[in-house]
């Protein structure tokens, strides 16, 4: 309504205050039929995939991350950093290098005491890339590549995936600025639109800019995400069975979970995230529909299938479904009135009076709370299966929908994962000793 191709139209205050009222209703025709019902967790189910991701933390280990997942060291059949070098003109540790130092600088005001943060990418910034780090052709690309100005706002907007076509549903949606999260203003300074929708940048921007522009990346990041989870399971020294074991013994047709963790422990990998209807029309079907071939298979017919093949599991049986981004629910507990048919036609079908694998075993995590639970078994805090017992405990007295909530009694992690020490030590070497060349 107030922007065009040649930027933004007036807009005062009784404009703004009008359109807000607007997106208010909007809102309130959403959310109103579940008040109603005293849908809770329906309603917060929207509220928080609304407001959640700018909530996002961000954390060194999260640029080294990155870095191991989408460079050459878990490479399988297909180069993503490559890919991702030709789409975007940047090479991709120089563009982890550059969101880590702009990250850095929002963090200005907070580390010391009075610096202010002006919200801009200020000369300092692109002196320090030109006199420095000798890199500042490469920083303008960056800055291009992240930055919404006059000459590209119809088409970045349009181009943005959405996926919900009501209008009235969009105003609950993820902002197109999660990836273009920089403004070209008038005065031609490079405006940060706000932190939190850069720190969701910093974390994601990578995987949401190549599954958009590259149609071979998202079966080459499965594998390499079930290669990244298995690193986590060497650091923390558990006896494990791989997806390859399990197909010896039981055979290709056979459905089968990536890994079984001390004989009791069913994990698998879906490098997806929440699907933007269901989490703002969480209704059954739409829910069902959403997730029916991943995590709902990943329980249905991968880890119940196990359960019925290996006979000797210990019990109680866990199960671990992990996923790269955050999802707003912490165990399967919360879809029981919609699994809970399929769940009793397995039963009948395999002859069990009880299911052995209760939904409320089974949690959703991402990436990152995956590396907190490996470092906290590293350092020997517990056993895997000590913690879901006790996750599952703390789950029924106060019931979290954020996994990260339930890990928090256990302290902050600190990143301390030997498999990402080699990505995280070239970050701080570009950092401290600036040369000609980054990498």
């Amino acid at each position: 309504m107030y922007g065009n191709n040649e930027g933004k139209k007036t807009f005062s205050r009784e404009k703004f205050i009008t359109l807000l009222k607007y997106v208010e209703k909007f809102e309130k025709k959403s959310l109103d039929p579940y008040v109603k019902k005293h849908e809770w967790d329906k309603f917060f189910q929207i509220i928080g995939y609304q407001q959640f991701y700018l909530q996002q933390e961000v954390h060194w280990s999260d640029f080294a991350r990155q870095l191991k997942l989408f460079g050459s060291s878990l490479r399988s059949k297909y180069d993503i950093e490559k890919s991702f070098n030709e789409l975007s003109k940047l090479k991709l540790f120089d563009f982890i290098f550059f969101m880590h130092i702009v990250w850095i600088f929002t963090l200005a005001n907070r580390m010391n005491k009075g610096v202010i943060y002006t919200g801009y990418i200020g000369e300092e910034i692109h002196e320090m890339m030109k006199d420095i780090f000798n890199c500042k052709s490469e920083f303008d690309n960056f800055l291009m590549l992240l930055t919404l100005n006059s000459t590209n706002i119809k088409k970045s907007i349009t181009q943005f995936k959405t996926g919900i076509k009501q209008p009235y549903l969009q105003a609950f949606e993820m902002s197109f600025f999660t990836q273009l999260p920089f403004i070209l203003n008038n005065e031609n300074k490079y405006e940060i639109v706000h932190r939190s929708i850069f720190n969701y940048c910093c974390n994601y921007f990578i995987y949401d800019y190549l599954k958009t522009n590259d149609e071979k990346f998202t079966e080459e990041f499965g594998r390499r995400f079930e290669k990244y989870v298995e690193l986590g399971l060497k650091e923390c020294e558990v006896q494990y069975s791989s997806e390859k074991d399990l197909i010896k013994a039981y055979g290709k047709k056979e459905k089968i979970v990536d890994y079984i963790v001390e004989n009791q422990i069913l994990i698998e990998c879906k490098g997806i995230e929440p699907k933007a209807l269901s989490s703002v029309v969480p209704e059954d079907e739409i829910v069902y529909n959403a997730f029916k071939d991943s995590i709902f298979k990943a329980y249905l017919k991968q880890m119940l299938n196990v359960i019925k093949l290996k006979e000797d599991l210990h019990t109680p049986m866990y199960g671990i479904v992990i996923c790269y981004k955050d999802f707003y629910v912490s165990s399967l507990d919360d879809f029981s009135e919609i699994l809970n048919e399929d769940i009793n036609y397995i039963c009948i079908q395999n002859g069990w009076k009880a299911n052995p694998l209760p939904l409320e075993n089974v949690f959703v995590i991402s990436i990152v709370n995956w590396d907190i639970i490996v470092e906290y078994l590293k350092e020997k805090r517990f056993t895997l299966s000590k913690l879901l017992e006790e996750l599952v405990s703390k789950n029924k007295q106060e019931k979290h929908k954020w996994f990260l909530g339930l890990l928090k009694k256990y302290g902050n992690a600190k990143g301390n994962l030997s498999y990402l020490d080699e990505e995280n030590q070239k970050l701080t070497d570009a950092v401290g000793a600036p040369s000609k060349k980054i990498v």
